[in-house]
This record gives structure tokens, sequence and C-alpha cells, in this order.
């Protein structure tokens, strides 16, 4: 990759669905935050973590790994609030923003997006017929525009109309993610259980 990266891992939620922080669950050892965060070490040259808890509980989970911790503005007040609220901490020109329950994310995408945006604000997958505005690639600029926004917006599809987006339908994700489990959340008990059967 020619330029260099930053990534924003959307960490904040209240996890209401799972009952438990979704990016402490854990799979094959691992947290969820670990084996997110070490993927997209690989890609990324900075990783920004938007969080809403403690600094030190995070840090305890990614020891030697460099990052940044960034608290929402407006705590729980969705990721559209997390992605104004680091804004101003991005060091680079592309942003890959990343969500904390996405645990089979495949960080090759980073490269594929990269090679796609081009003179776009960014690249915007459509997975079964559904939007996917996380786990993939922003201009910085495009961030920057989030602080703009917030408070006439609130949702992150408010946010992407108003950017010059390149949609990707799911055959070009396959290319990368044969099954598309970069875009499978997990967000209640039983989506955790399926993710634990599928991984043994």
């Amino acid at each position: 990759m020619s330029k260099k990266v930053s990534c924003v891992i959307l960490a904040g939620g209240q996890s209401k669905r799972m009952g438990t922080d979704k990016a402490f669950l854990i799979l094959k050892d691992k947290t969820f935050l670990q084996i997110i965060t070490q993927k997209l070490s690989k890609k990324c040259d900075e990783i920004i973590l938007s969080v809403n808890k403690d600094e030190e509980m995070y840090r305890q989970h990614l020891k030697g790994i460099n990052f940044k911790v960034v608290k929402d503005l407006q705590p729980y007040e969705g990721p559209l609030n997390a992605i104004s609220s680091v804004a101003d901490f991005i060091k680079n020109e592309y942003v890959f923003i990343a969500t904390c329950d996405t645990p089979l994310l495949n960080e090759n995408l980073i490269d594929f997006y990269f090679e796609k945006i081009q003179n776009y604000d960014a690249v915007i997958p459509v997975v079964n017929n559904k939007i996917q505005p996380l786990n993939t690639l922003y201009k910085k600029n495009a961030v920057l525009n989030s602080k703009n926004l917030y408070g006439e917006t609130k949702s992150l599809i408010g946010w992407i109309e108003n950017l010059n987006v390149l949609y990707l339908n799911q055959e070009e994700i396959e290319k990368i993610d044969s099954q598309l489990l970069s875009y499978y959340s997990v967000n209640t008990p039983q989506d955790y259980e399926k993710i634990l059967l599928t991984t043994t």
C-alpha cells in the first residue's frame, strides 16, 4: 500500500442486546478487540480506539500495540457521534472505520478498497441488499464532514448521503471475503453462539 491508513475501531457501544461488552467477548482465547486490533495493525499505521469506558480496561487487553484512545463527546449517542469525536485525532488521509463486533473481518479488504477509492470520499459495500457504512474506507475529509453534520443527523446513512460514494455490490466483496464474514456482526448471545460454532 503506497499511502498510510488510519484505523478507527468503534468500541463504545452499550451492547444492550448482548448483555455484556462485545469488545471483550472471547474467540479462540482472544477477545474480539484483540483479534480485530491485531488484524488491522497489519494494514494501518495508526490505530484509534473510540470508547466510553475507562482507558485502562482497553490498554490491559492490547499490550504491545500502539494506539490512541478517544472518548465520545456524547457518550452512547451512536456511531456517528463516535466518528465525529475522533475526526480531529486522525493523522492520515485515508481512514478505515471498523466495529468491534466483527471478529471475522478480513483485513485484506483495506487494500482492495484503497485501490477502489480514487476520487471518491468513501467506498461503501452493499451486502445482502444492505448498505454497510462500517468496516470500510473513507477519506479523512469525509470523516471531518461528520462533525458538521452531527446534530442535523445522527445516522450513518444520513452522513454518507452527503458524500461522494462508490457503492460496491457483494460480488465485488466476495473476491476478497468469499463468505462476507467481515460483515457478520455479533449483536446477541445467539449470534455469539453461532460464531463460536462456525469457528471451531
